[in-house]
């Protein structure tokens, strides 16, 4: 899929971006803006956002669609749950291929922070996930340990980011930047997207 232009710089759009400076350095400037865009406009409604990283992938027995279906219905599926608990979510979820014969999929959820302060477990995640590769599938998958809660720094509870900390904020913005890169990315087939977001 064709991008439009690369980031470079260290900073865009007056936010710091993580320094990286091996193969594939830069940044997709079209991603680096959605997910720019959903900050600014969950600090625009709320008082608190909970920040959330999960990646997710599949089981290594199955070989994944080409496509993106099968992650598509999973995210609408969990995009219906996560809104009927009132935490009106917005998120950006981005495809990458590296060592492994199958996608994986970065999924960075914003939250209403005034709904909800920690992000317990993937549970509902596993559930919805294992059901959506069974009827792809057809076959059973394990329940759990497709889905992590990431990075490993910052706990497995995600990140509460007051309206108020301009601190942490550009530090959570600054991390985000990881789905933006350019490195483990154009490797899907002519027509499939690598990278998704909510509206606004």
């Amino acid at each position: 899929m064709a991008y439009p232009p690369t980031v470079s710089e260290s900073i865009y759009r007056g936010y710091p971006l993580l320094p990286y400076d091996g193969p594939g350095a830069g940044y997709h400037q079209v991603i680096q803006d959605r997910i720019i865009d959903r900050f600014e406009f969950m600090f625009g409604k709320f008082r608190q956002v909970l920040w959330v990283h999960l990646v997710i992938r599949f089981p290594t027995e199955v070989q994944a669609p080409d496509g993106n279906g099968c992650f598509q219905f999973f995210m609408e599926e969990y995009r219906r749950y996560l809104a009927a608990q009132g935490f009106q979510p917005h998120f950006v979820w981005v495809r990458e291929k590296h060592e492994s014969h199958n996608p994986h999929y970065h999924l960075l959820l914003l939250l209403n922070g005034d709904k909800i302060r920690y992000y317990l477990s993937p549970e509902k995640a596993d559930y919805l996930w294992n059901l959506t590769l069974e009827r792809t599938f057809g076959v059973s998958v394990p329940k759990r340990g497709l889905i992590e809660v990431a990075p490993s720094e910052f706990g497995n509870h995600g990140v509460l980011i007051s309206n108020a900390d301009e601190a942490l904020k550009r530090t959570m913005i600054q991390y985000s930047s990881y789905f933006a890169k350019l490195n483990t990315k154009g490797d899907a087939g002519k027509r499939v997207r690598e990278f998704g977001c909510s509206l606004l």
